[in-house]
């Protein structure tokens, strides 16, 4: 009878309790035996990451089963967006491990559905995701198989499927391999390619819920761009983008950013207009100037709880802050379609603060800011990608919300459910799991094991 596949390294179950590992795949069978759940395998990380500060990080290894998915086209057009019909499935996906060519139809199902998701401009979807990630999956492997992990991962989590989320680890090893031969070859120069596969990487650990490597794909790319001093596109979009998701992380963990605040800076500076400093794409949720107070408040509150600033001056910084968003004014850049989804943003920054520094109700309002962004929330349609642009303002509201809040706890529940049954991601899942944790027990340091991001 021929042995079983196994492993080079032993699970992570066993290394961490210092047991004796068999090594074999999918699943450890030590740890069958002693009724543990084995949490798989992982694959060192080299090239780039193998060097500095990111040396020995890991990444975390797909198993060797096989599997296979069901998928119905109904439009070839890369452009057309439509939900994923509930009958039965008529289009055949090969086996895991793919050759590039079969990865296709993955590109295609995030050409349809994602690359555009969350466009907030009007017209033709002009995304980065269009622009830049798209072309380079034509040609380039870590980028294909990157863009194949993500949408094999998003149709996985929409309809419960185990075997297209087994599909997704697949190609995120690849992905992985694919980037670590290209570092290899070319650790000399500016490649936007493996910026964006780590970029697409960190967004897969937070849409399929494991996070372990987040940071590390967020280091990496963020030293190749210091490096050489820009991202090597005309607006900066991936730079603009490593900055919000290391931002929007912090704020919702006791973790610091990992980025210097020079590199924010950086980040938000490098696209301009006539007018003044813009995101590169009309696809992040809240203006730049109310993201570089969200910035600055979760540096401020990391600095306050660990105990590195006095408690007066931490205080005093928050008041200052606090005013500052509260008099903000975006009138003339925001239309009336985008006005409620922004003033959502300004409110929810309010209540991360008053949360954060524990400000007294009066300080800021507390009540009267809770009811206009419940108020803003409902107002808004659903038939917008704007309804899906607000979850991380409700998230904090919800962390503000009193015992008895029953009616706008059901709100929540349902938005949140809408958010990753249409969207595909599991941090609105995720989301309101720790609020239901945080209405039950009043503790909001559940945060702190937590990495969440809108």
């Amino acid at each position: 009878m021929a042995s079983k596949p196994q492993f080079g390294i032993a699970c992570k179950t066993c290394r961490r309790r210092g047991r004796k590992c068999d090594r074999t795949l999918p699943k450890c069978m030590s740890c069958h035996r002693r009724g543990a759940e084995c949490e798989g395998y992982a694959l060192r990380w080299v090239g780039l990451a193998a060097r500095g500060n990111m040396a020995g990080r890991t990444y975390q290894s797909a198993t060797k089963e096989q599997a296979s998915f069901h998928l119905v086209s109904e439009n070839e057009d890369p452009h057309a967006r439509r939900v994923l019909p509930h009958r039965r499935p008529t289009w055949t996906m090969p086996a895991a491990l793919l050759p590039p060519d079969s990865v296709q139809v993955f590109v295609k199902y995030y050409a349809r559905e994602i690359s555009t998701a969350f466009y907030l401009g009007n017209g033709p979807a002009q995304t980065p995701y269009t622009q830049l990630i798209l072309p380079m999956a034509t040609n380039v492997p870590c980028i294909r198989y990157a863009v194949g992990a993500t949408a094999s991962c998003h149709i996985g989590n929409r309809l419960q499927d185990n075997k297209l989320k087994m599909q997704s680890l697949h190609l995120r090893l690849e992905a992985t391999r694919a980037l670590r031969q290209q570092l290899t070859n070319d650790i000399e120069k500016t490649d936007i390619s493996s910026i964006a596969c780590m970029v697409l990487l960190a967004q897969l650990d937070l849409c399929s819920g494991d996070c372990l490597e987040f940071g590390t794909h967020i280091n990496a790319a963020s030293e190749i761009v210091k490096r050489h001093g820009s991202d090597g596109t005309e607006r900066g979009f991936f730079q603009q983008r490593l900055a919000w998701l290391d931002i929007m992380g912090a704020t919702t963990s006791s973790r610091m950013p990992h980025l210097k605040p020079e590199q924010i800076k950086a980040a938000l500076n490098k696209f301009k207009s006539p007018s003044g400093r813009k995101w590169g794409f009309d696809v992040f949720d809240c203006p730049i100037d109310l993201f570089e107070y969200i910035a600055d408040i979760a540096v401020w509150h990391k600095l306050h709880i660990s105990s590195q600033i006095e408690s007066d001056v931490a205080l005093r910084k928050a008041i200052v802050l606090g005013n500052a968003v509260r008099m903000w004014n975006g009138s003339d850049i925001l239309s009336d379609q985008r006005r409620d989804m922004v003033e959502i943003w300004r409110r929810g920054i309010l209540l991360y603060l008053v949360r954060s520094f524990q400000l007294s109700e009066e300080t800021f309002h507390t009540s009267d800011l809770l009811e206009d962004v419940f108020r803003r929330a409902e107002r808004l349609s659903s038939e917008t990608n704007r309804k899906f642009s607000t979850s991380w303002p409700l998230f904090q509201a919800g962390l503000c919300l009193r015992q008895k809040s029953y009616e706008r706890k059901q709100q929540l529940r349902k938005e949140f459910a809408s958010h990753f049954a249409t969207l595909g991601c599991c941090n609105p899942k995720f989301a309101i799991d720790v609020l239901e944790q945080v209405w039950q027990t009043g503790d909001t340091q559940i945060l702190d094991s937590q990495t969440l991001l809108f």
